[in-house]
Formats: C-alpha cells, structure tokens, sequence
C-alpha cells in the first residue's frame, strides 16, 4: 500500500481507495461549464478493477478525467456530493477499502466506523 495522501481543499472532491484483495477504485467529481449537452453541469465518476488488478497510474490527474466506467450526472452540486458520500464513498469504506488518496471534507471518516 503506498502512502496516503489526504488533502481537505476545495471542491471537486475524489477519492482512491484500495483493498487488501488487490481491487481498487477511484471516485471523483467534475464541473462541466458551460452544462453538456444532457444538461447536467455536475457529474460523479468511478472506474474500479477487482482482484489482483494492476494499479492505475496515480501520477497523472485521473481525478480530472471527464468521465470514467461508470458516471452519473447532477443538477446540482449538493446533489452530486449526497450521491459521492452517501452511495459511493461510504460504501468503499463500509466493504472494507482503505482510503489512500482524496480531497475530501475534513468532517468525512476516513476509516471504516
């Protein structure tokens, strides 16, 4: 496991997350301006791999990849971030991955409660 790498800057927030199976998973958020073209202006994104997958390159920006293997999109940006906390990055954590790099909130867990 490489060292974490935790920051509690601005929005947009992301977050990588590895376990002790060799899976791992990445989530973030991105602001479109103007809106696409679906009308949506904020978007959450996850690409994962299961198993003893080879790890991502985590020296580029992949936070800022316009979209990954999976994406949702957001009216608004409470909504996105309801959506990255509660359906996402809670339950990475709840199934045991550990959080190894983010910029997420100060207040948000960064272990499993």
């Amino acid at each position: 496991m490489m060292k974490k790498q935790i920051t509690h800057d601005k929005p947009p927030y992301y977050a990588y997350f590895e376990h002790a199976d060799g899976s791992w998973y990445m989530l973030w958020m991105t602001h479109t301006k103007p809106k696409t073209e679906r009308g949506h202006d904020w978007h959450v994104h996850a690409t994962f791999e299961k198993h003893d997958a080879t790890k991502p390159n985590l020296d580029s920006k992949w936070y800022e990849k316009p979209y990954g293997t999976s994406n949702w999109d957001f009216d608004s940006f409470e909504s996105a971030v309801e959506y990255f906390y509660q359906e996402r990055y809670l339950v990475r954590l709840q199934h045991g991955y550990e959080l190894v790099i983010a910029n997420i909130p100060t207040a948000w867990p960064q272990t499993r409660e």
